[in-house]
């Protein structure tokens, strides 16, 4: 009879919780679809003009990449790692490109129908994190460290009119690895497949939240560790390092669920490069070097993502 009343119990709160879930995600999908359409779009029109400005950024490099790396693009981190792999980019301005990049952040703020406030200060965030790391960074370099970058490559290559040929230019377009990517292919099944993979992450993560908020007070548990100064910044940057764009939309839906603060999800996004840096280990053969640049992007990330969060949030 215990038994019997047991699997009753969990069958009656598994249905609720399931249909929780439901509405919670299911509503998003039109809006994330259409998000997806608009982002695709961007990515096929903007790919290479991103490519060509930041090539042709010369000093600027960082300002160029902090800036075009708010664009929802995929393949931009990964385009810049290979670009820097051929010696073309400074580290800041492959930092600032990194720092900036978004992920899926973008599509499930807006699939959300996040405030736009919110979402403008996140980015108004990155960019600026990006933008003055990249600058510090490239100075550090040339006064002290003088890394992978020949004294040509600053003062002469780098500053060049943004001519890159077509084969270094197919090379370094895009290259993020997603078979569904908007860069190639069908916009409108790119688009649904794009969707279809994020809402099935989010309605599991949606669901395991629920799980845990039926059955558990672990949610304070996160925010608290989320609004520890410190702590929680320095947890957040190593979750954002996963190379995985699962990381940027649970790090966001969390967010925005109330669970974790800003400092915490500004931190992670920040430290989330996409695939960059995955790309990066293929195109750059000095493996000391690019545990180097992950260093740096964590160290960036934790301090710009704590200063930020609790100044704009």
């Amino acid at each position: 009879m215990n038994i019997m009343f047991f699997l009753e119990t969990c069958l009656h709160n598994g249905l609720h919780i399931l249909e929780h879930t439901l509405k919670d995600t299911v509503l998003i999908i039109p809006f994330m679809f259409l998000a997806y359409l608009l982002i695709g779009a961007l990515e096929r029109g903007g790919g290479r003009f991103m490519i060509r400005a930041i090539v042709g950024a010369g000093k600027i490099g960082p300002l160029i990449g902090g800036v075009l790396g708010m664009a929802p693009s995929c393949g931009f981190s990964a385009a810049a790692s290979n670009l820097y792999g051929a010696g073309i980019l400074t580290a800041g301005t492959l930092i600032s490109v990194y720092l900036s990049t978004s992920d899926e952040m973008l599509a499930v703020m807006i699939s959300n129908q996040a405030p736009i406030a919110t979402i403008l200060k996140i980015l108004l965030s990155k960019a600026l994190s990006a933008v003055i790391a990249g600058f510090a960074l490239d100075f550090t370099i040339r006064l002290f460290y003088k890394l992978k970058y020949p004294e040509e490559y600053a003062e002469n290559d780098y500053e060049n009119d943004g001519e890159i040929s077509e084969e270094d230019l197919e090379a370094c377009n895009c290259g993020c690895g997603d078979s569904f990517c908007a860069a190639e292919g069908n916009l409108f099944v790119s688009a649904l497949v794009r969707t279809l993979r994020v809402f099935a992450f989010i309605f599991a993560l949606s669901f395991l939240i629920n799980v845990v908020l039926e059955f558990f007070d672990i949610a304070d548990a996160l925010r608290s560790l989320s609004d520890i100064p410190v702590v929680g910044s320095l947890v957040a940057g190593l979750i954002g390092l996963i190379p995985n764009c699962a990381v940027s939309v649970a790090v966001t839906e969390l967010f925005l669920e109330g669970i974790i603060g800003a400092p915490f999800m500004l931190t992670a996004l920040l430290a989330g490069a996409g695939s960059g840096l995955l790309i990066l280990f293929r195109a750059n053969d000095n493996f000391k070097e690019n545990l180097l640049v992950c260093a740096e992007v964590y160290g960036f990330s934790v301090v710009f993502g704590t200063i930020f969060g609790h100044i704009l949030f």
